[in-house]
């Protein structure tokens, strides 16, 4: 199993301004893969972020609602597709300046070789499909260290982070802001940067990072810092302070020199003017005074349907019973912003983090654990839905293909909370993965389900989780 120390390093800096110019994309969209290396498995996982321009969605509907598709595809250097999805969603136009955006998040994990991200995004109202693709080139051993990841913000998970909030994504114990390019500006000039570095023993070395404009020329660099890489990998990650920087386009650069190799990895970033950042502001504040009702406002009856179907995996005993069929328009939005204006952690701000929070939960299950076949089933209803709805990102995860007698399995793994561990089988083979044990007494476990895995896929699921399963499944 791979795991990864971790280390900080943090700097600022406030310097003569160097003008550069900002080079616009002809697609509008702006793609970007973010490259990890898994030495365990030999495999790249990879994180693919689509940043998609509000000036390619027309607004229809209510409250000027963006309805939009997203499909993606992943090919081989033989065109062969490997992996293909695609989803609904939707964003919100009031107050969004010319430069808002939506940022949409795929991952996948491939072997090493050549690949190409295609990604279309398709407007529902008017119909217009605007098609974009990026060249993902596989690592290895010999790479030593991951794509530089930037970002306008990155913060360390807490105990209360049971899912990423709306716009993040989690890489190990950091949740990052998703973006594929960091746009500056005067008024928030910090970037935040991670870097994964990989060693098979333990090694020390330096890293520095510097910013380079459009010439190349280099416009500030931080003094470098010891690192310690430990056996495995570590994580070196920090911050720079960008104030003083000039409105343009500009390349930030980490400098890894380990055991006498020098790596280095880049990343764009661009700085705003003052005078558009001030009008960007304005609207912004404008979007963000989104409430409950606000928020269920725009939904249609259908959608209002949807938004209350998976509150029966937080809602206290009969909390539900108040909701029919028959109830009006009126009388299920207001169900629903009764239901969590009781549950701001936040109360008399414009924003109800659990209650985006758990909706962000629901749009990732949907989208990554769908089970297809005859009888499809929504990826928030299949088992590992359920369980990320309810508790967020795993802490850790095991995955094995079918080998032997034992079926394709997965181990999650949670260290928050009271630890609970949740093993899913693919019984059908087709992607169909039940619940079949866990030390969770509210989940119910699957009899017998040491015989469907085999004895060396119990052990080996036990091995990852620290735990004698066969002990501890004779105590369920």
């Amino acid at each position: 199993m791979f795991r990864m120390s971790s280390a900080f390093l943090a700097a600022a800096a406030v310097f003569a301004p160097i003008a550069v110019s900002v080079p616009q994309s002809e697609s509008g969209l702006v793609l970007r893969a973010v490259r990890f290396y898994r030495p365990d498995q030999n495999r790249t996982r990879v994180k693919g972020l689509v940043q998609i321009p509000f000036s390619m969605i027309q607004a229809g509907g209510t409250a000027g609602q963006l309805n939009y598709t997203v499909s993606v595809r992943v090919v081989d250097s033989t065109g062969l597709t490997l992996y293909q999805q695609s989803w609904s969603n939707r964003a919100r136009s009031q107050g969004a300046s010319a430069e808002a955006y939506t940022v949409e998040i795929v991952d996948f994990v491939v072997a090493p070789g050549r690949y190409r991200l295609e990604v279309g995004v398709r407007d529902s109202a008017s119909g217009r499909q605007t098609n974009g693709g990026i060249e993902v080139l596989a690592l290895s051993e010999k790479d030593r260290a991951s794509d530089l990841l930037v970002a306008p913000e990155m913060r360390l998970a807490t105990a209360n982070d049971t899912v990423p909030r709306p716009g993040e994504f989690r890489t190990g114990n950091n949740l990052v802001t998703a973006v594929a390019q960091v746009h500056l500006t005067p008024l928030r000039a910090k970037v935040y940067y991670l870097l994964e570095a990989y060693a098979n023993s333990s090694e020390t070395g330096t890293m520095s990072v510097a910013i380079r404009d459009s010439a190349g020329k280099t416009s500030i660099e931080t003094p470098e810092v010891p690192v310690t890489v430990a056996a495995g990998g570590s994580v070196l990650k920090g911050q720079l302070d960008l104030t003083g920087l000039a409105q343009g386009s500009y390349t930030m650069v980490a400098r890894l020199n380990l055991g006498g190799q020098i790596i280095e990895r880049a990343a764009a970033i661009s700085m705003a003017g003052l005078q558009e950042t001030l009008a960007r502001d304005s609207a912004r504040s404008q979007a963000d005074r989104a409430t409950e009702a606000g928020f269920f406002g725009a939904m249609s009856a259908p959608e209002l349907d949807r938004a209350r179907a998976p509150l029966l995996y937080i809602a206290e005993p009969r909390e539900l019973s108040a909701w029919s069929d028959e109830l009006s328009l009126e009388g299920k939005r207001r169900f629903l912003t009764d239901f969590w204006t009781k549950r701001d952690p936040t109360p008399g701000t414009a924003k109800n983090e659990r209650m985006e929070q758990f909706y962000a939960a629901i749009d990732y299950a949907n989208r990554t654990y769908k089970e297809g076949g005859r009888n499809a089933v929504s990826g928030w209803r299949s088992d590992r839905g359920r369980i990320y709805a309810k508790n967020g990102a795993p802490n850790d995860v095991l995955r094995r293909q079918q080998e032997g007698r034992a079926p394709p399995y997965e181990v999650w793994s949670y260290a928050s909370g009271k630890g609970h561990y949740y093993i899913f089988a693919d019984r059908s083979g087709f992607g169909a993965y039940n619940l079949v044990h866990s030390n969770d007494i509210k989940e119910p476990g699957f009899p017998g389900w040491e015989g469907v895995l085999g004895g060396p896929a119990v052990a080996d699921a036990g091995r990852f989780l620290g735990v004698d399963l066969f002990a501890a499944s004779r105590r369920f």
